[in-house]
């Protein structure tokens, strides 16, 4: 799919809340728009599941080694800078003399299914990845099973995640024990992402649009109850059902209106759009190497705060220019070879 200039401004966009976040909002300290009204972390993810559906299952050629290339192909996008990020964090836990995880959680943290597998995450943002990949898997599973390009199939399948959403919710109130809703919502937001790419891009059938109509409607209907279930209580991650609701809600009306009649295209924004993943990695080991070099001659958390940003936007671009980029290349070189090695059909 050709890119488009507007989805790579919004996940710079993206990026950056999910910076100011977890950079400056420890420094600001309380502020009744962020406790109380907004997180915008989280409208930053959300708006990352919706343009993942927007672009990922239209990465899936309809060609004979169609999953191949996208395995590859995605590997290469994800896996080295991921890497980098991981080993960087680790050593500066290190230099900073704090404590190290455990061996174990490190390399299951290598597969980026540590989650499955049992362990936490090295750093934390790590969550979002997994939510990532399993919706690669079940891009890759629907494109198998040829339902892939079939919208109101994929319509279904965000609407029964949206439904699975809520019966965890209720579990979650009625049992307190802390289901991962987000895998849910978030795989409903990717695949509504991906009909609503359809509707935008290629075509407005009554069937199209009917099914988008639905989707929007259960989501105003569900969204709520579902957050009230699974938020009513904070676990200790400041996750109230109010400040949910009203993110969840920011961030669906402003995707869509930011990718159909406010479309960003800014060169600055689209630049950070193209270095989000390595921005969005880095910038936890930045803060720690700005707090690191700067707190020991008492400078104030503000400027830490700001050093920290800056180094995280010179250490994204050289992550993209000699780490993403690069082996971005190799996987199209490696799937062009294939491709070019590959007997003609007679």
């Amino acid at each position: 799919m050709k890119r488009l200039a507007y989805l790579d401004a919004l996940r710079g966009i993206a990026a950056l809340m999910v910076v100011f976040t977890h950079l400056f909002l420890p420094v600001i300290g309380h502020v009744w728009v962020f406790d109380a009204l907004i997180d915008p972390g989280k409208l930053g993810v959300l708006w990352f599941f919706m343009i993942s559906g927007v672009v990922i299952p239209y990465s899936l050629k309809p060609v004979p080694d169609g999953a191949r290339r996208f395995l590859i192909s995605r590997f290469m996008r994800l896996y080295p800078a991921y890497w980098v990020s991981l080993l960087l964090f680790v050593v500066m836990l290190g230099l900073t003399g704090a404590p190290l995880p455990p061996l174990k959680q490190v390399i299951a943290n290598l597969t980026m299914v540590q989650a499955a597998l049992g362990f936490d995450d090295v750093i934390g943002l790590y969550w979002t990845l997994f939510i990532e990949l399993v919706f690669y898997g079940l891009c890759l599973a629907l494109f198998i099973g040829g339902k892939l390009y079939d919208q109101t199939f994929r319509a279904r399948c965000s609407l029964a995640f949206l439904l699975m959403a809520l019966a965890m919710g209720v579990v979650r109130a009625l049992t307190e024990r802390k289901l991962p809703v987000a895998l849910p919502l978030a795989l409903s937001l990717m695949f509504f992402g991906s009909v609503w790419r359809q509707w935008l891009l290629a075509e407005h059938s009554q069937e199209l649009t009917r099914n988008l109509k639905m989707l929007l409607i259960a989501f105003v209907v569900l969204l709520p109850p579902t957050l009230i279930m699974a938020y009513h209580q904070d676990m200790g991650t400041g996750e109230t059902w109010g400040r949910y609701c009203f993110t969840y809600a920011v961030a669906i009306s402003s995707f869509l209106l930011l990718t159909r009649s406010v479309r960003l295209d800014h060169p600055a924004l689209v630049w950070l759009g193209a270095v989000s993943y390595s921005l969005y990695l880095l910038h936890p080991t930045m803060g720690m190497l700005a707090e690191f070099v700067l707190a020991r001659i008492g400078t104030s958390a503000l400027i830490i705060a700001l050093f920290a940003t800056l180094l995280t936007l010179g250490a994204a671009h050289l992550c993209f220019h000699f780490i993403e980029a690069p082996f971005i290349q190799l996987g199209k070189r490696l799937n062009n070879r294939r491709a070019k090695t590959q007997p003609l059909s007679v």
